[in-house]
């Protein structure tokens, strides 16, 4: 008896309807031992600043750079030895003029020293320093806060975490990490299946599909649930199923998908809740099901593992990182075929291998493994197309699919909360390097960064565009008005040195004649700014006006300054740009219809 499908669907209809069944994904807390391969779901605040002290970038000695100024190699500066700063402990000594302290790197700075003259630089002899040349004060120091401040935002929800987050969340001091879980139970279904690890017998074969696609599903960043081997019986296949719903998200389960007299899944679905479709216009994968289980969505795979991959990869994921808050794409890479191409005309998704940018079929047969071992991705050759010719170019589709960069817009240059905003609004899409003018341009230039942000340039360079502006209300924040009347007295929190607000903040401080204003720390971003004030840290900064306003801080405003960003010419009609800048305008709009500006 022929096998019969209830309907064939196409390809993009069975997309839409998996994802519009799909739960949001829920916060959870993991160690963070456990938290590589999640997907952040909070923004990460600093709540210490790292270094937390000032610290020793060099090996040598801490002293007053007054008193090198008239260093030279044939006339060293002689300064009386005081002592010698263990690493990992406070500092016994206190610097004067004249003096110096035995210092390595990493560790403390002791009170009254500016600078550390490096050990190639010096000489100590008996009680003596000899410095054979001058250093300027912070040389060879690693300020407070200077690499992460306290306040300041680190990383956005919709973060991948990889090993590089990993570090930074160590450094925090971060024991457990908010993460996106979502939980997929995994099993597959035949009676010849046992697990690997034991011995075959006649007519078994090893389940690969569970171990496979489990680990397709923690490649999405989900949790996978391995369920093993449901029994080819009705009662108790019904039964592992409501198990499987009961305790997770999704439900992925291949094999016995087909419309003959042994495959149940859809029979199962059916009487335990809702079949939604069964059979996709597709090559391999016609035999797909879904439906629900207790309003739990269920997805059932092909059992053999190529066609299962494959439906996993253009059904499952796209689905997964979507309830993960993630946008899907495939990780592509371009090639040309290798050799002419036959189809049947329906919509295939033809598994290939590369080599260069050669791309060759290794399809022997959906059943085939050699083909999962051999296949790099797959090529979508549309409906309708029955020959493809030698040279053809193609993308390759891959299976594996990591992080890369390409999907995200890296923006360099000065630190605004619009852009944080967006930042955290784009989950994935957007990646802030708070860096001064003079590294912004240099990162635009040389296509580190896709777009740099400036503050009041007076007008772009060769080959770069103004693509958006707007203007900023800056001033002085505060927890008390009085706070601000005395600022030569007041400790301040100030903006690392090659910023634009460091200027600023400065020329500020000079228009009220504070010739020598106490700097307490320095920031990297307006929340920073923000969270110093706001904590006790500083009584006094410069920010936006926003910052204050979501700190819960006094403002006094100061002036209005002018925000942009530009691109490389070339660049400047890429998608995910013009996508990020129709953001932008929505968001100005809606503070102020007068705020938004286009260049």
């Amino acid at each position: 008896m022929p096998k019969e499908f209830h309907s064939l669907i196409h390809l993009d209809e069975a997309r839409s309807i998996v994802l519009q069944h799909l739960p949001a994904a829920r916060a959870a807390p993991v160690p963070l031992s456990q938290a590589a391969g999640s997907i952040l779901a909070e923004k990460i605040v600093s709540t210490i600043d790292v270094p937390g002290f000032s610290r020793a970038s060099m090996d040598g000695f801490a002293v007053q750079a007054g008193d090198t100024l008239d260093a030279r190699e044939d006339r060293p500066v002689s300064l009386r030895l005081a002592g010698r700063v263990a690493m990992g402990r406070p500092p016994e000594v206190e610097i004067s003029s004249g003096e110096a302290a035995e210092v390595s790197t990493g560790s403390m700075i002791p009170p009254g020293a500016d600078a550390v003259v490096m050990i190639e630089h010096s000489q100590a002899e008996a009680e003596q320093v000899l410095v054979r040349r001058p250093v300027y004060a912070s040389e060879n120091i690693q300020a407070a806060g200077s690499d992460i401040s306290f306040g300041e935002t680190v990383l956005f929800p919709g973060t991948l975490i990889q090993p590089r987050e990993i570090g930074v969340l160590a450094a925090l001091g971060c024991q457990e990490i908010p993460v996106r879980m979502l939980k997929v139970g995994v099993a597959s279904t035949g009676d010849e299946l046992i697990p690997p690890g034991k011995a075959l017998t006649a007519g078994q074969i090893y389940d690969i599909n569970t171990y496979t696609i489990a680990a397709a599903v923690a490649d999405c960043g989900a949790q996978a649930l391995p369920y093993g081997i449901l029994p080819d019986e009705r009662q108790a296949m019904a039964g592992a199923l409501q198990k499987m719903a009961e305790e997770c998200d999704l439900i992925l389960v291949s094999g016995s998908t087909s419309a003959g007299a042994g495959d149940m899944i859809y029979r199962v679905l059916e009487e335990m809740g809702e079949l939604i479709f069964h059979g996709v216009n597709l090559k391999p994968g016609k035999p797909t099901i879904f439906g629900l289980i207790d309003g739990k969505p269920c997805l059932g795979l092909p059992g053999y593992p190529t066609s299962a991959l494959t439906v996993f990869s253009c059904l499952a994921a796209p689905a997964i990182r979507a309830a993960l808050g993630r946008s899907h794409r495939w990780r592509s890479a371009p090639g040309r075929l290798a050799g002419p191409v036959r189809t049947e005309g329906r919509r295939q998704m033809l598994a290939v291998g590369l080599s260069g940018d050669l791309v060759y079929p290794v399809d022997k047969g959906s059943g085939s493994i050699t083909t999962l071992a051999w296949a790099d991705g797959i090529i979508d050759i549309p409906a309708g197309v029955e020959y493809l010719e030698e040279g053809t170019p193609v993308s390759v589709e891959l299976f594996a699919e990591k992080e890369t960069d390409s999907d995200t817009l890296l923006v360099a240059g000065e630190n605004t909360i619009l852009l944080e905003k967006q930042a955290e609004s784009r989950p994935g899409c957007l990646r802030l390097l708070n860096a001064g003018p003079i590294q912004a341009r240099i990162y635009l230039e040389e296509g580190v960064a896709d777009l740099a942000c400036f503050w009041n340039l007076d007008r772009p360079w060769q080959g770069t565009e103004i693509i958006w502006s707007a203007e900023r209300e800056m001033g002085l924040l505060f927890r008390k008005r009085e706070d601000i009347s005395h600022l030569a007295d007041r400790p301040l929190v100030g903006w690392q040195r090659d910023s634009f607000y460091n200027s600023a903040f400065e020329a500020v401080l000079q228009e009220r004649a504070i010739a020598r204003p106490i700097f307490v720390r320095s920031a990297k971003s307006h929340r920073a700014v923000a969270a110093a004030v706001a904590s006790g840290r500083a009584d006094a900064g410069y920010a936006e006006k926003e910052a204050a306003e979501e700190a819960g801080l006094g403002f006094e405003l100061v002036g209005k300054e002018k925000i942009m960003l530009l691109a490389r010419s070339e660049r400047a009609e890429d998608s995910r740009i013009r996508s990020l800048l129709q953001a932008l305008w929505e968001e100005e709009a809606g503070r102020s219809p007068d705020a938004a500006g286009n260049s």
